[in-house]
């Protein structure tokens, strides 16, 4: 049993006992209100005669040493001649000393029998303090203290022992539910049935007696005879009673055993009749090695275990073997068990135990265990025993037949399922890389075989999983392995190497072939995926690699596929790409750069160059664009548009934008402390999309703007339509946490996304940059003006500032006054440079992580 498992089970059995102590303290405290707030004062009925307690005493403690028990299975059964005294002490006795006398009588009996636990001694105790306070409570309640014998009292007497005795008969049936599992109506019924029965004939049997022992106390001893001849005709009906469920439980285990056609299912069934019959919490059935040399298995249930024809260790069978081998019977265990099987019941979580031999006809085709009797009673009884040994030897010989030839065969198909786990993926049934890898291999070293291998990875599965979920994903995956069934043949092997990536081996196909088959998967990618009703586009690429060499090794195909793959998403997504030796070059030069993109972030190879932004009515600088340029050690100055895509799809992007980020509000510090007289300046920093998608993007905005100390307001984050259009209403609530601490925001290359003006609507922007090309377009009059006047126009309207990009003539600089915009950029004014060409006497300030900018 695993760790885990018996750590529960222990809390369980835990919380039953806790439950117990709990009912236990609420059955004492109700029995000691009732004693002293009801009972104290009463005094007996005005009789000649009396009983005082210590005469009651011994003929309670007599009641319960002779009193039969019956326990089977979820079930309790007492019987005892307890209301005799009970009776007696009604009528005779003063209601304190009757309590006295149950609870001093009984408690000694049952404090001195061995093997009580503390629990159901107080259990006891109190439950007999708590029906003798019930009892006389209502009988004096009824009857009162000047009265004398007579249908008043006797029908009191009647009331006070029923109302008892239900109520311990519910205490039972509360007791078991809290520390084995609930008892059922039915069960409740039945138990309250048999007590009210006896407590009917013992009640009548106590007022004939103590009718006699109030005119003549030395008749007492003529109670004796047929108090004897009653608990022994309540024994004798208890046996019948326990061998006929004992019958009626082996008659229903062989008929599970002779009836199911599956040895598993019918092992368990029998094993869930044992828990039930013998209060266990765990039972299982080990068969022995047999002649064909299989493992011995195991089939268990209980404790959350769902173990069925398992092999387990030789070990276990030759330890059980060796405990049973020899035995005759049924044997009972406690700690500490025997050597041979101590690890063994030690892991099951055994406490106590009973385990007895599976005899055929010939040999021991097994053991049978039963462990942990349920309850505050712990340990198996020699009735338990017998009755298991009787099973056992039933289950022995149903075992040792034809049906030990089925659980052979179930056992083969498991280790088949097993095999096929083994080398297929569980989510989409395709084969897995060992499978792939192994058929790959096959496939090569067939000469003259014509071998393709292609690779297939989906494009931004992660988001799917991000916004969906990874229930959703995974319903994907199964998708798409459905669809690239779809686009194959039967011979060909589909795989899924892990994640998102797919490979399928083809054999024998030539180019055209291939190209059709990778054109229609493609193709089959750009339909879109239904999930849980909603559609979902997802597109894939592809890699091709064949054996065209003619000495390419499994490791090979498999990696240049690959590298074809990453070939065609580098070259823009949703297409294929067959393998060039070329490739091959890229693939470890862009490698190589990932590498060195690493080591320079960590030594902070970056320089921020700044372009400012203008007012063009005049001519002042107000803003600087911070923009990321990467000083190579060895290979100098690197562009933008050679790094930026490579860290965007690596992730660097996020380190690089707080190394900007740093830089950019520094620098607008370090711009007012050398130009104390001028208004501050504001910085634009633009945003990756990765940084949209971060969680705590506003605490790192936040320390850059703290470590540099300046105003919020002087920074201006700049987005992109595109940027938001991956996850709309994350990337909006990012801006909103922007914008809600100071932030300024601008729309970036405003007028060439496809949604353009709905964005305006309900991004919380600040400012709108104009695209250069309208810029451009602007300059030359007619048409592109009128386009340039339109979008500006529609920024004021809605209260937004318009900075024209690219600006780059005079006449361009013309036609963006006229328009009325208020700010404009580009290399008219100022290329992108480091601050120091401007002659602000500021020199490079040193980075700090920040925010994830570029």
């Amino acid at each position: 049993m695993a760790r885990d498992d018996k750590q529960q089970a222990e809390r369980g059995r835990g919380r039953g006992i806790f439950a117990v102590w709990v009912l236990n303290a609420a059955i004492v405290g109700a029995a000691l209100g009732l004693y002293f707030l009801v009972l104290g004062g009463q005094a007996p009925l005005a009789l000649r005669h009396t009983v005082p307690w210590w005469a009651l005493a011994p003929v309670f403690a007599a009641t319960e040493v002779f009193v039969v028990h019956v326990h089977f299975r979820r079930s309790a059964h007492s019987m005892s001649l307890g209301e005799l005294p009970l009776v007696v002490g009604l009528l005779l006795a003063s209601p304190p000393q009757l309590v006295i006398a149950q609870v001093v009588g009984s408690g000694l009996v049952l404090a001195l029998s061995p093997g009580r636990s503390v629990i159901r001694l107080v259990f006891n105790v109190g439950q007999y303090a708590l029906a003798a306070c019930i009892a006389a409570s209502a009988f004096h309640l009824l009857v009162p203290a000047h009265a004398g014998l007579g249908p008043a009292a006797w029908s009191a007497a009647f009331a006070g022992t029923l109302l008892s005795s239900s109520m311990g008969v519910l205490l039972i049936g509360a007791a078991i539910t809290l520390s084995e599992a609930p008892v059922g109506t039915r069960r409740l019924v039945q138990m309250l049935g048999v007590a009210l029965v006896v407590t009917v004939t013992n009640t009548s049997l106590g007022l004939a007696g103590a009718t006699v022992i109030a005119g003549d106390p030395r008749a007492a001893w003529l109670l004796a005879i047929p108090a004897i001849t009653l608990f022994v005709s309540y024994r004798a009906y208890m046996a019948e009673r326990q061998k006929h469920e004992s019958l009626e439980f082996l008659y229903g285990a062989t008929r599970s055993l002779s009836r199911s056609q599956n040895v598993g299912d019918s092992l368990r069934d029998l094993l869930e009749l044992s828990l039930q019959a013998f209060r266990g919490e765990l039972a299982e059935v080990v068969l022995f090695p047999g002649e064909d040399g299989r493992p011995p298995l195991r089939t268990s249930a209980g404790k959350g275990d769902t173990d069925l024809m398992r092999p387990v260790p030789n070990e276990v069978a030759d330890g059980l073997r060796a405990l049973v081998g020899d035995a005759h019977s049924a044997i009972a265990l406690e700690r500490p068990f025997p050597p041979e099987l101590e690890a063994y019941l030690e892991e099951r979580g055994a406490r106590d135990a009973m385990v007895s031999p599976l005899r055929g006809e010939t040999r021991v085709v097994g053991a049978m265990i039963v462990a942990n009797r349920l309850g505050v009673a712990r340990g198996f009884g020699s009735d338990d025993l017998k009755l298991f040994e009787a099973l056992a030897n039933q289950a022995g010989a149903s075992l040792e037949h034809d049906r030990l030839e089925q659980a052979v065969w179930e056992l083969r198909e498991l280790q088949e399922q097993l095999e096929h786990q083994a080398f297929h993926d569980p989510l989409t049934g395709l084969a897995n890389r060992v499978l792939f890898v192994d058929r790959l291999g096959h496939a090569l070293a067939r000469r003259g075989s014509q071998v393709a291998v292609l690779f297939l990875d989906l494009d931004d599965f992660k988001v799917v999983n991000d916004r969906y979920g990874h229930a959703h994903g995974d319903e994907l995956l199964r998708q798409v392995a459905a669809r690239v069934r779809g686009c194959l043949r039967p011979a060909d092997t589909p795989a899924r190497m892990g994640g998102d990536e797919f490979a399928i081996l083809i054999e024998d196909a030539d180019a055209s072939m291939l190209m059709d088959v990778s054109e229609r998967i493609v193709a089959a990618f750009r339909e879109p995926f239904t999930l849980s009703g909603t559609d979902v586009r997802v597109k894939g690429s592809l890699g091709v690699a064949t054996n065209s060499a003619g000495d390419e090794s499994s490791e090979d195909l498999l990696r240049n596929a690959d590298v074809a793959m990453y070939t065609a998403k580098s070259s823009g997504k949703d297409r294929f790409a067959s393998f060039e030796p070329t490739m091959h070059v890229e693939m470890v030069q862009r490698h190589s750069l990932k590498e060195e993109l690493e080591a320079a972030v960590e030594r902070d190879e970056f320089v921020v160059e700044y372009q400012p932004i203008t007012r063009l009515a005049t001519g002042e600088t107000v803003a600087l664009e911070a923009l990321v340029r990467w000083q190579h050690p060895e290979r100098g100055r690197i562009t933008p548009a050679e790094f930026i895509p490579l860290a965007e799809e690596t992730g660097l992007i996020v380190p690089i934008g707080r190394i900007v980020l740093a830089k950019a509000c520094r620098l607008a510090r370090g711009w007012s402390d050398a130009h104390p007289d001028r208004a501050p300046i504001s910085m634009h920093v633009n945003a990756s999309a990765a940084e949209l998608q971060e969680a705590d993007l506003l605490e790192h905005v936040a320390g850059a703007i703290e470590a540099a100390g300046i105003n919020p307001c002087q920074l201006v984050i700049e987005i992109t339509e595109s940027l938001l259009i991956s996850d709309a209403p994350v990337g909006l609530a990012r801006l909103d946490e922007l914008r809600r601490a100071g932030v300024r925001l601008a729309l970036d290359d405003f007028g060439t996304g496809y949604s353009s003006l709905s964005y305006l609507r309900w991004l919380p922007l600040d400012i709108v940059k104009m695209d250069k090309s309208f810029v451009s377009w602007a300059g030359h009059g007619g048409r592109g003006a009128a386009f340039a006047r339109t979008i500006a126009e529609l920024a004021h309207t809605l209260g937004l500032d318009v900075v024209a990009e690219g600006i780059e003539t005079e006449e361009q600089l013309a036609a963006m006054r006229e328009l009325g915009c208020e700010m404009g950029q580009g290399y008219w004014f100022a290329p992108p440079a480091q601050i120091w060409d401007w002659g602000l006497g500021i020199g490079r300030l040193s980075s700090a992580p920040a925010a994830s900018f570029r």
